[in-house]
C-alpha cells in the first residue's frame, strides 16, 4: 500500500512538472521586437519579399543568424528574417513585468513628458511597451504617477532596449488588464446556455468591427499586419488580437479556425473567405451581407448582388470564431505573454 501511494505521489509530481514544462518557453534564444513594427522577409535580404510583420513587444524565438539578419518565429506562429537592430534581448521577467499596450492608431515615445521633447520612436496600436522605471533625466516620478510636477497626462515607459521615455497616458492601457478584460469577454462568449454569453459575443463583435473601421481607407500592404499597413489576413488577425484572441497568420490557416456558418446565418465578427479551390482572401463580417476587408484599401462592401458596393468574388466559406475559439487562442492564457 505504501509503495502504491509513493508511486501515485511520484506520478502527481511528474504530472505537475510536465504542466510546468508545457507552460515554459521553448528552449533556445528569444528576443523582443524593439521597433513599432518590422517587416519579416522570406530570405535574409532586403530584396526578398515581405512575408509578414511583427510588432513592438512581441516575444519571438530566434531560429538562425547570418550577418545582421535574424530569422525569427512569432506567436502566430510565423517565420521570417528581420534586421538585428529591430530586436532587443528577451528580458528574464518579460512575462511578469508591467507592460502597456498602445490603443491609439499612432503615437510616440518622447524623451521627456512634453510634445515638444525629442521623439525616441513611434508606437502603433497593439504595440506592447514596458512600464517605465524612475527616469534618470532628473524627474523624481514613478510610472504613471503625477509627482514632482509631472502631469498625469503622461506615463513613463521603457523601450525594450532599456531607454526610458514618456507617452501620452491616453494612448496606452495596462497590457495585463486589457488582455484579461478582453479574454474574459471572449471566454464568456464561448459559454453556452446563458443570456450573458450572447451579450458578450455581441460586444466582442462590436469591438472587432470598431477596430477595423478605424483604418478605413488605409492602403493594402502585402505582408502587413500593423496599424495602417494591412493585407487581408493581417487586418483580421490584428483586430482579433486587440480583442484578446490570437489567430493564425494567413487566411489559409484562419479558415480552419472556429466553426462553419451558412451565408444566411452570417453575423458581425464572422470571417468570410473567398476563392475557388483555395483561399485567396478573407474579410471580417460587419453584419448580415456586409464585410470590411483590406482589398486595395481597407473598405466596406456588400455581399448582396445588385448593391452598389457589391463585392462579387466567390465565397469559399464562412467561419464563426467568436464563441468557438479554444482557450489556448485567448492571449491572456498564452505562456508566451504571461506566466502560467
Amino acid at each position: 500500500m505504501k509503495k502504491t501511494i509513493l508511486i501515485l505521489l511520484a506520478l502527481l509530481a511528474w504530472s505537475a512538472g510536465g504542466c510546468a514544462r508545457a507552460q515554459a518557453l521553448p528552449e533556445g534564444e528569444w528576443a523582443v521586437v524593439n521597433t513599432s513594427s518590422v517587416f519579416m522577409r522570406g530570405e535574409a535580404s532586403y530584396t526578398s519579399e515581405n512575408v509578414s510583420q511583427s510588432r513592438m513587444g512581441t516575444p519571438v524565438q530566434v531560429l538562425a543568424r547570418t550577418g545582421y539578419w535574424v530569422k525569427i518565429r512569432t506567436p502566430e506562429p510565423y517565420e521570417g528574417w528581420v534586421n538585428e537592430l529591430t530586436l532587443a534581448p528577451y528580458p528574464a521577467d518579460y512575462r511578469s513585468c508591467a507592460r502597456y499596450i498602445c490603443i491609439r492608431e499612432h503615437s510616440f515615445v518622447y524623451a521627456e513628458p512634453s510634445l515638444d521633447a525629442a521623439r525616441l520612436c513611434d508606437i502603433l496600436m497593439s504595440d506592447i511597451i514596458r512600464a517605465g522605471k524612475e527616469p534618470t533625466c532628473g524627474f523624481d516620478v514613478k510610472a504613471g504617477s503625477s509627482g514632482a510636477g509631472i502631469s498625469p497626462d503622461w506615463t513613463a515607459v521603457q523601450l525594450w532596449d532599456g531607454r526610458g521615455g514618456w507617452v501620452p497616458t491616453a494612448d496606452v492601457a495596462d497590457f495585463a488588464e486589457w488582455m484579461s478584460n478582453s479574454g474574459s469577454l471572449a471566454a464568456k462568449a464561448a459559454q453556452t446556455g446563458s443570456a450573458g454569453s450572447g451579450i458578450a459575443a455581441v460586444q466582442v463583435a462590436d469591438d472587432l468591427v470598431a477596430t477595423a473601421r478605424r483604418f478605413l481607407g488605409a492602403p493594402y500592404m502585402w505582408g502587413g499586419m500593423s496599424a495602417g499597413l494591412f493585407d487581408c489576413s493581417g487586418l483580421v488577425g490584428f483586430c482579433y488580437f486587440m480583442a484578446g484572441i490570437q489567430l493564425p497568420r494567413d487566411a489559409s490557416q484562419q479558415i480552419k479556425c472556429g466553426t462553419p456558418i451558412a451565408f444566411e446565418d452570417m453575423q458581425a465578427g464572422d470571417l468570410v473567405f473567398f476563392g475557388n479551390t483555395s483561399v485567396g482572401h478573407v474579410a471580417l463580417c460587419t453584419g448580415p451581407g456586409r464585410i470590411i476587408h483590406s482589398s486595395q484599401i481597407v473598405r466596406e462592401n456588400s455581399l448582396v448582388a445588385g448593391e452598389p458596393d457589391y463585392y462579387g468574388r466567390n465565397i469559399l466559406g464562412i467561419r464563426r470564431i467568436i464563441g468557438n475559439h479554444s482557450k489556448k487562442e485567448i492571449v491572456k492564457n498564452s505562456a508566451l505573454y504571461f506566466v502560467k
